[in-house]
């Protein structure tokens, strides 16, 4: 206070000029001034023992500043807290508070000595990783070193990316940056790109989730989510394939054919079936096909088939679009790189296969264009081509009789370029439909069953499925080739092990138990195979398994509990007449064991349709009704 009484006295000497003005009344002079001024020590001198406090009350009045305003001299020395009632607070400490040097100060998050602790409750919550997120600003101004050091990640980080060559170093170098921010769209499409390029990456990585969980916050704001879409799919990111699925249908208007081709292929081969994608997919792609690449309309085709979505209006201008390519480079009218070639053509009726989509017009083509071909020796039908067309044609029941001669004919000449595989595939496509009496036919026949067993060891358990049917085929009047059987039987016993592949296993169980019943190894095997099947198994499926097991000598309860449970999740998908079958060979196979199951079975059977009506009772009939309905009136 003496200080400032001080500072004022020199502020008003300078202005000694002014002190004959007419006083001012007491009650006008401010508080602060009352207690601050000071008279000058002439005025003391004459009137000794006087305070300026008396001085003031008996009218003097203070030698007045030209400025009494707020930004003179004088009212600067008063200082003022902030006007909101909350004042700065400083770091305290034992011998008081921190001073504030420039803007900025570490402000502690309570007040420390101030008020009674006996009460205190602690609500001070730790903040997580409290090193990495403090703010941090230097007394002193960076070097150019310090600054270009600081920015190094913007070169630092690509550049180990790029040097990265296994999956762990790639996250690694991710890691190693991660407090880095802020980061481009750009940075994360290099790291899933190269982690893509090195192999891949385990879906479950902490490291891995680190980098899309990032992702996740700004999938509405990345503008090329085709490619994020496709990285997604290749790395198993279901998660957030699935999450972005939510901002990509406003998006799909503004991309191009090659785009739109890629999000289907993204979803088709993360097996992610989103119909409403599809849909706008297809309706976005349909006008454009015409500027679509062979190759994508093929994986065009094969998206749709991966998630069995049948869009049969993409699929039929998708046929169209390929047939016309065809004449036109067949009268040397098509575009360069339009045609698509002989093996894409196969793809695409593959695709048509799953989807069901009979299409004789296509297969014609496919017919007409591999006996042009093989006549006259271009390339393009390579063996596991047609084989892929042979075994379309036999899914979609469409009796190609003229393309299968022209195939047989080519493996009696060729038969050495045919692996076991693909002889075993047409095999089993072409024996249903040709007749096995012709003595040409049975010469090739025997030589494909002949090459088949000299190279049973590179058959897979999908080959020796082939393999079978073609077997079961020829061998209504007797064995057509002897010692075939065991050969196959043998092959499945060193695949045992196998855990992925999936393969027409209730076919090769009901085939191997007409020829070789007693061979318990072989059925234990193919029933530990089948537990893998079980959730994708249809009616007749469940049936020839059990009818198979039925005829053998191998038991196992667990094997029938299993059929029995995934059955009865499927019973409203039976006909009564498969129903039926199933019910009896379970019986068979659980012997007087099983009139508790058979019972459990019986109350489960499909409602019987006739004539599109329900049957509810021996002498009524009800209408069709929903699914839940018709389960409660066949209880």
């Amino acid at each position: 206070l003496w200080v400032a009484s001080s500072r004022l006295q020199a502020a008003c000497d300078r202005h000694r000029g002014v002190h004959d003005a007419p006083a001012a009344p007491p009650e006008m002079i401010p508080t602060t001034l009352r207690r601050l001024w000071r008279p000058p020590s002439s005025v003391l001198a004459k009137a000794p023992g006087a305070t300026p406090r008396s001085l003031l009350g008996e009218g003097l009045a203070p030698r007045t500043h030209p400025d009494w305003t707020s930004n003179g001299a004088v009212l600067q020395q008063v200082r003022h807290g902030p006007k909101d009632g909350r004042p700065g607070r400083l770091q305290h400490h034992i011998f008081g508070c921190d001073k504030a040097k420039g803007r900025y100060y570490y402000r502690f998050h309570k007040l420390i000595g101030k008020w009674n602790w006996r009460k205190y409750k602690e609500r001070y919550i730790a903040p997580r990783a409290l090193e990495n997120r403090q703010r941090w600003i230097p007394t002193p101004h960076a070097t150019y070193s310090m600054m270009r050091h600081s920015y190094s990640w913007y070169w630092r980080l690509p550049k180990a990316i790029a040097a990265a060559t296994t999956p762990d170093e790639v996250l690694e170098a991710w890691i190693k940056f991660r407090h880095k921010h802020p980061k481009k769209t750009f940075h994360y499409f290099k790291v899933l790109k190269r982690l893509i390029d090195v192999g891949g990456s385990d879906p479950t990585d902490w490291r891995l989730n680190f980098i899309t969980s990032r992702l996740h916050n700004i999938h509405r704001k990345i503008l090329n989510l085709p490619r994020l879409a496709k990285y997604y799919a290749q790395l198993r990111v279901i998660d957030e394939l699935e999450h972005m699925s939510n901002f990509l249908p406003k998006m799909l208007h503004k991309y191009s054919p090659q785009q739109l081709v890629l999000t289907a292929h993204s979803f088709g081969s993360a097996r992610l079936q989103d119909k409403f994608i599809f849909a706008e997919v297809a309706r976005h792609v349909e006008p454009q096909l015409a500027a679509v690449s062979p190759s994508d309309l093929v994986r065009l085709a094969q998206a749709y088939a991966a998630v069995e979505v049948c869009h049969y209006t993409l699929l039929t201008r998708l046929s169209a679009q390929l047939q016309v390519r065809a004449q036109q480079s067949a009268e040397g009218q098509a575009p360069p790189w339009s045609c698509p070639t002989f093996s894409q053509l196969t793809e695409v009726a593959e695709a048509f296969a799953r989807l069901k989509f009979q299409d004789y017009s296509y297969a014609e083509l496919c017919a007409e264009q591999a006996a042009i071909l093989l006549r006259e020796g271009l390339p393009g039908p390579t063996p596991l081509a047609l084989a892929r067309l042979c075994s379309a044609c036999a899914q979609l029941k469409i009796h190609e009789v003229r393309l299968y001669e022209v195939v047989l004919a080519h493996i009696s000449g060729h038969w050495y370029d045919y692996p076991a595989s693909a002889l075993a595939e047409i095999g089993a496509a072409v024996a249903p439909v040709l007749p096995r009496d012709a003595e040409q036919i049975q010469q090739v026949y025997k030589l494909m069953l002949r090459t088949i067993a000299a190279d049973r060891d590179m058959l897979t358990l999908q080959g020796v499925s082939f393999a079978a049917r073609f077997m079961a085929e020829l061998d209504h009047k007797g064995e057509f080739y002897p010692g075939f059987s065991e050969g196959l039987a043998r092959r499945v016993m060193e695949l045992r092990d196998e855990t992925k592949e999936q393969y027409d296993i209730a076919r090769v169980i009901e085939i191997f138990a007409r020829r070789c019943p007693e061979e318990r190894a072989l059925f234990s095997t193919l029933c530990r195979h089948m537990h893998r099947h079980l959730a994708v198994f249809e009616p007749v499926d469940f049936v020839r398994t059990v009818r198979g097991l039925a005829l053998t000598e191998y038991r196992d309860d667990r094997v029938v509990y299993s059929l029995a449970k995934w059955a009865g999740k499927r019973a409203a998908e039976f006909s009564s007449y498969d129903w039926d079958s199933f019910i009896t060979a379970v019986a068979v196979l659980k012997g007087k064991e099983g009139g508790a199951l058979e019972e459990r079975l019986r109350l489960m059977a499909p409602p019987m349709l006739i004539g599109g009506y329900v049957a509810a009772s021996a002498t009524g009939l009800l209408p069709p009704q929903t699914p839940a309905s018709t389960s409660a009136a066949a209880v």
